[in-house]
C-alpha cells in the first residue's frame, strides 16, 4: 500500500510539474496611467493570457473608481479614434496585450486610498463566468514605467 501510495505522488507531482502557465486563463504586467488633468480619465494596460478554451473579456470592475470602460484606438487615414468596446477576445493559448494604442482601459475617478498605496484592485470578467482579481500597479504622471519581465 506505501508503495501504491508514493507511486501516485510521484506521479501527481510530474503531472502538475508539467502544467505551463499557457494551461490557464491568467493576467499580469498590469498598470495604470494616471491622467495628469483630475477630471480625465487615466489608462490601464495588462496582459491578458489565454487558457485552453477560447474566452472574452466582458467587463472590469473596481471598487476604487468612479467607472471603468474597454476602449481601443484605431488610426484611419491619419486621424487616430478610440472607440468603447463590448468584449475584447481572448484565444485559447495566445497572449493579447492591452496597451498605448490599442485596446486598454479608460479609468475614471482612481480613489485617494488606491493611490496612496500604488495599487488598484481590479477584477476580470470573462464570456465564461472566470473571474480574475489582479493588482495594477498606479504609475503617476512623469513616473517611468515599471522594467519589463
Amino acid at each position: 500500500m506505501h508503495k501504491i501510495a508514493m507511486l501516485l505522488i510521484a506521479s501527481l507531482s510530474f503531472s502538475l510539474a508539467s502544467c505551463g502557465q499557457g494551461d490557464f486563463l491568467h493576467a499580469d504586467k498590469a498598470v495604470v496611467n494616471l491622467s495628469p488633468v483630475d477630471d480625465h480619465p487615466s489608462a490601464g494596460y495588462m496582459n491578458l493570457h489565454g487558457g485552453p478554451v477560447d474566452v472574452a473579456l466582458v467587463g472590469v470592475t473596481s471598487d476604487d473608481v468612479l467607472r471603468m470602460e474597454m476602449h481601443e484606438t484605431t488610426e484611419s487615414g491619419g486621424m487616430a479614434s478610440m472607440a468603447k468596446l463590448k468584449e475584447i477576445p481572448v484565444p485559447s493559448g495566445e497572449t493579447v496585450k492591452l496597451e498605448p494604442g490599442g485596446k486598454h482601459l479608460m479609468i475614471w475617478g482612481v480613489g485617494a486610498g488606491s493611490r496612496k498605496r500604488g495599487l488598484l484592485k481590479m477584477t476580470l470578467i470573462f464570456s465564461n463566468d472566470d473571474r480574475i482579481e489582479i493588482d495594477a500597479v498606479i504609475k503617476n504622471p512623469g513616473e517611468a514605467a515599471p522594467a519589463a519581465e
